[in-house]
């Protein structure tokens, strides 16, 4: 993710119902990773995670129009890098299709966290081992 990549990353960030406008410029400054999915000069997805043995990725997100391409799989994987032991994920409780999406990828539920979103939303904890 680069600072030029802002603009429309922020855009994509709109999508989510429980983002932190914050990280995007950890993103493309550090100590987060930052990663965008693009085709044809378009940002068509972007993930950020913070590295380390567990990889916690913080957000996630592909244009609907995209989805269902392997953008989704590709941004999550480029995450997994030398060091990271496994990957965490956390996504709102009552999240179906993002369960489904990280289960396909190898991520096992892995607890549940009573009001972990600002508005007190309980969070799924996923996970997948590297």
């Amino acid at each position: 993710m680069e600072p030029t990549d802002q603009p429309a990353v922020r855009a994509l960030q709109k999508r989510l119902s429980h983002a932190d406008p914050g990280l995007i410029d950890v993103a493309v400054s550090g100590p987060f990773d930052g990663v965008v999915a693009v085709e044809n000069d378009h940002i068509l997805g972007y993930a950020i995670a913070l590295p380390g043995p567990t990889t916690t990725v913080s957000e996630l997100v592909v244009r609907p129009d995209a989805r269902r391409e392997g953008h989704g799989r590709a941004l999550v994987n480029s995450l997994s890098s030398a060091g990271t032991d496994r990957l965490v994920v956390m996504t709102p409780l009552d999240n179906e299709p993002a369960r489904r999406f990280y289960e396909r990828l190898g991520f096992y539920a892995d607890g549940r966290t009573a009001g972990f979103y600002a508005d007190g939303t309980d969070a799924l904890c996923l996970t997948r081992r590297e």
